[in-house]
């Protein structure tokens, strides 16, 4: 008996602790197999957008890719030494958020020089162009999302607004962005594969700091314009591409501000 009484004091006390252990304080611990801890919290922002992008460089970007003996990445070759890149980035947001800033629709086109040495993280030149749509707040938020996107220092000419025409004609095959006042123009018409019914497309290959996008749909520039702020360039028959990418983060504090 007096055995049996121990025996049963025992199993109470162990049955205590594991209730003490287990219990109450850590039913965070208590998640169904196979489930993962909460995630981390919601970016302040995320976009998903897509680009009628056109520049000065060779198809395809070499940019995209390391070259010769230094091993980074360096635009075409112009005029025999000089390394430069004059690019135009119009994009539309197809979808987006800032903090409690709606962004779908948005229409934003960057415009500059990212040099020859933008590994250095410095870009040459930079104009901003938001269509008049646009409000300041959003504006302030695009701003801080494309400095991150981008992960360039600028010499920022200016920041412009203006309105701009937008257009994907996938049956036809031919994409176009226009500016309002004449001075902005990227034509790009879709490159044909061997199969025709196959659009040529890049995979597996990172654009910037977006995590994620649907590859580079080859479409060669027609026509690339720019005038203002002192900068001009016209190119035909340069790197042109669509694609629509993934970008989310958090806000900067200055621009949070």
């Amino acid at each position: 008996m007096r055995r049996t009484f121990w025996l049963l004091t025992v199993v109470s006390l162990l049955a205590v602790v594991a209730l003490a252990q287990y219990g109450g304080t850590r039913t965070d611990t208590l998640r169904p197999l196979g489930t993962q801890p909460q995630s981390a919290a919601k970016p302040d922002f995320q976009i998903t957008a897509t680009y009628i992008e056109a520049c000065s460089c060779d198809m395809f970007c070499p940019c995209y890719f390391g070259q010769g003996k230094e091993g980074y990445r360096r635009p075409t070759v112009h005029h025999g030494s000089a390394h430069f890149c004059n690019a135009s980035l119009p994009l539309r947001v197809d979808k987006g958020y800032y903090k409690d800033v709606n962004l779908d629709g948005l229409k934003v086109w960057a415009v500059g020089d990212l040099g020859g040495e933008f590994h250095t993280g410095k870009g040459n030149w930079l104009v901003v162009v938001f269509d008049p749509a646009v409000t300041k707040a959003q504006q302030e938020a695009m701003t801080d999302i494309l400095l991150q996107l981008y992960g360039l220092e600028w010499n920022i000419l200016g920041v412009d607004t203006i309105p701009i025409e937008w257009k994907i004609d996938d049956k036809a095959g031919v994409a176009t962005t226009r500016l309002g006042n004449g001075k902005g123009e990227v034509i790009l018409e879709r490159v044909k594969g061997d199969n025709p019914r196959q659009e040529v497309v890049i995979r597996n290959l990172k654009y910037w700091n977006a995590q994620a996008n649907t590859g580079f749909r080859m479409w060669r520039n027609k026509r690339h314009y720019y005038e203002g702020h002192g900068q001009k360039f016209d190119y035909s028959g340069t790197n042109g591409f669509l694609i629509t990418m993934t970008f989310s983060g958090q806000a900067k504090k200055a621009a949070a501000d």
